[in-house]
């Protein structure tokens, strides 16, 4: 899969139902050694307290994505 074809899925969690935008919103990080996705980086939007604050952001390991549909990429948080 090619990230043009997973870039514009909402990310959500399952454990709470929070939604976290979409994947271009997020970062990604990358193991040096092998170049397999280690974790992303999702806006927080719950920390969010007005229109114009910055968001911070959680870090959520790609070993907690559960399902990437067609629209949607699932995963649980701790």
């Amino acid at each position: 899969m090619r990230l043009s074809e997973i870039g514009d899925k909402e990310i959500v969690d399952l454990r709470n139902g929070s939604r976290h935008g979409q994947l271009w919103d997020a970062e990604m990080l990358f193991e040096k050694e092998t170049g397999k996705i280690k974790s992303i980086l999702v806006p927080d939007f719950q920390s969010k307290i007005g229109f114009l604050a910055g968001h911070d952001y959680m870090q959520l390991p790609w070993s907690s994505i559960i399902k990437i549909g067609d629209d949607i990429i699932i995963f649980e948080s701790q």
